[in-house]
């Protein structure tokens, strides 16, 4: 049997791999390509979706050898099978409520939802449009009139500002009154996610494992739209940048973001393969 053959990874992305959206560790992809080699499974576990999951992180999609939890945990995505797997919805008509209120009130809050073509955009939008084509994501993104949003399966809807505060303010607004219809988290500073109730990264693990019995999940994650994956893993890590509410809940904390935390991982479940090994001769 192969060294890792029985230890799944699920990695989020932003913050964790990649650090200020644009760099990667060389040592990161050193390491996941001896894991992989040594038989170990390799996913993502990320707010972003199918479509622009590896716009940004290309070079790490060779190691992708096991279905990713995408959108927070709305779906998993199998990128070998190009196949969509135990996938969850939102109830749209509260989402459109929230969507107008939010614009009336807040015209400098951009708005879009998450679907199995790309992104969706209120077509009165011009906040969110602009976002998207400066993040490379305009040529995925439709838009349409909020009313059309209830004849399509949603997975997510992300509210954004560069102003943290109103973020804030949003969330526990939205808590008081959708609370109830969806799940709403902070996944980066200036990103607020609506979920379906319920979901999480977390919701996904029963059905990883039942596709790989008896395996061990890592999970390394570094934001509040991680507490819940860590929570539920069989080994939480975490960077050394991650935020305090994730440092507390994690069972190892390994070098920042942007020095290779994945690769200090893969080292520290090698260190406890061969203790556990040396301990049984």
């Amino acid at each position: 049997m192969k060294k890792f053959q029985n230890i799944l990874i699920a990695s989020d992305i932003d913050g964790t791999v990649l650090w200020e959206y644009a760099y990667i560790n060389p040592r990161n992809f050193e390491k996941l390509h001896y894991f992989c080699e040594n038989g170990g499974h390799f996913a993502l576990s990320t707010g972003r979706s199918h479509k622009d999951l590896f716009i940004v992180a290309q070079a790490l999609k060779q190691y992708v050898n096991m279905p990713c939890i995408l959108c927070n945990g709305s779906y998993l995505y199998d990128f070998i099978s190009d196949e969509f797997l135990n996938p969850f919805f939102l109830n749209p008509f509260p989402l459109i409520e929230a969507f107008r209120s939010v614009k009336k009130r807040f015209p400098d809050v951009g708005m879009r939802a998450t679907c199995a073509r790309g992104f969706l955009c209120p077509a009165e939008d011009s906040v969110a449009i602009q976002f998207l084509e400066k993040s490379g994501l305009a040529h995925l993104t439709t838009s349409l009139p909020i009313s059309a949003f209830a004849q399509e399966k949603i997975f997510k809807a992300v509210f954004t500002s560069a102003d943290l505060q109103k973020l804030l303010f949003l969330q526990e607004e939205f808590r008081k009154a959708y609370g109830d219809d969806y799940e709403i988290t902070l996944s980066g500073k200036t990103i607020l996610e609506i979920l379906p109730k319920g979901v999480s990264k977390k919701i996904q693990f029963p059905y990883l494992k039942a596709l790989y019995p008896n395996a061990e999940l890592w999970c390394i994650g570094d934001f509040y739209n991680d507490l819940e994956m860590l929570s539920g893993a069989d080994v939480a890590v975490c960077p050394e940048n991650a935020v305090d509410e994730i440092k507390r809940i994690s069972h190892l904390r390994v070098c920042h973001c942007k020095d290779g935390a994945l690769a200090d991982m893969i080292d520290e479940i090698e260190k406890k393969l061969d203790a556990r090994s040396a301990a049984s001769l």
